[in-house]
């Protein structure tokens, strides 16, 4: 768990405003599920866009040319070294394959970008070996410790790619977590045992693929 909290705060925390809340960082993600012609899960494609205090605090020093705009060589490089960092977490995505926990490792080439005040990073995951074919597959994202509050754009945020019989379903959170919003107090989240995990599970949605 300790190792966990350092690598969620060493990834995504940073910046005076953030330490007075918790959650600490606010993520958009938006992923595809991408299947091969056999419905095996060969890949998860994501896409996390950033509030704009993290996004700020993350491209400090990025700047080479002064100019407002961070180096895209240095927002790349930046984002491998990020994508290195979030292995300890488990890449802040569950998954469950055929009832089976899936274990993942991270993908070549991962992207960032900055625009209009906001940080994203693109980024695959992989499956470490194979549970075989898909009949049911369980995705989220999530932070335990709630240090990350992971949304869902409000518009088609997941797709299924590679595997037209199967179907794709989206089961939003209960509850949709505001930039900046105090969810649970510092002191509860890091001294009550279970406490941060389960505010989190308000705040998770979750991608449902089932195959004939």
């Amino acid at each position: 768990m300790i190792g966990r909290v350092l690598a969620a705060g060493a990834m995504l925390c940073g910046g005076a405003g953030a330490a007075l809340a918790h959650p600490h960082v606010w993520v958009q993600a938006r992923a595809e599920l991408v299947l091969d012609g056999k419905r095996n899960l060969v890949a998860i494609r994501e896409s996390w866009t950033f509030d704009p205090e993290y996004s700020a605090f993350a491209v400090l020093n990025l700047d080479s040319k002064r100019d407002g705009v961070p180096d895209p060589a240095k927002l790349d490089a930046m984002a491998v070294e990020r994508l290195e960092a979030m292995a300890e977490t488990a890449y802040f995505t569950q998954a469950k394959l055929n009832g089976r926990p899936v274990t993942f490792k991270g993908g070549p080439s991962p992207k960032a970008r900055y625009a209009q005040g906001r940080l994203t990073i693109d980024f695959t995951l992989v499956p470490q070996g194979s549970a075989g074919p898909v009949r049911n597959l369980v995705v989220s994202f999530d932070d335990p410790d709630f240090y990350v509050a992971f949304g869902l754009p409000p518009d088609d945020p997941v797709k299924l790619s590679g595997s037209p019989d199967c179907v794709l379903r989206l089961n939003r959170p209960a509850r949709q977590a505001k930039e900046g919003e105090q969810l649970i107090p510092d002191e509860e989240a890091t001294g009550t045992p279970g406490a941060a995990a389960a505010a989190a599970a308000d705040y998770t949605g979750r991608l449902l693929v089932a195959c004939p």
